[in-house]
């Protein structure tokens, strides 16, 4: 009997494997793009983007860029914020494109 508690985690360990990559998917995903502004069409530094249902967040770098990447699977709603533009939020259903995101100033 003590054997067969013994060789258990035999029978665990791919039943646990196969559980995990059905969850989340072999690597994760890149979410790129950039941050503009509508009026202007400049890059907006600093605008933090984040999935509003995770953790994974970015901020945009002085040429407006940024990358996130994220387990979850798609689609996914990212949310853009900055304190001079309003709030955006736009759903993510496929990664590999390019994402070029507008915001509006606050008036």
């Amino acid at each position: 009997m003590n054997r067969i508690y013994r060789n258990s985690w035999l029978i665990a360990l791919p039943a646990l494997i196969l559980l995990t990559s059905a969850v989340f998917p072999a690597k994760p995903y890149r979410i790129e793009g950039a941050v503009k502004n509508s009026a202007t069409g400049k890059y907006i530094e600093n605008a933090y983007i984040y999935v509003t249902s995770g953790e994974e967040e970015a901020l945009s770098n002085n040429k407006g860029a940024f990358t996130v990447s994220t387990w979850q699977e798609l689609p996914v709603t990212l949310s853009i914020e900055h304190p001079v533009y309003n709030k955006k939020k736009i759903r993510i259903t496929d990664a590999s494109q390019y994402q070029l995101i507008k915001l509006d100033p606050k008036q």
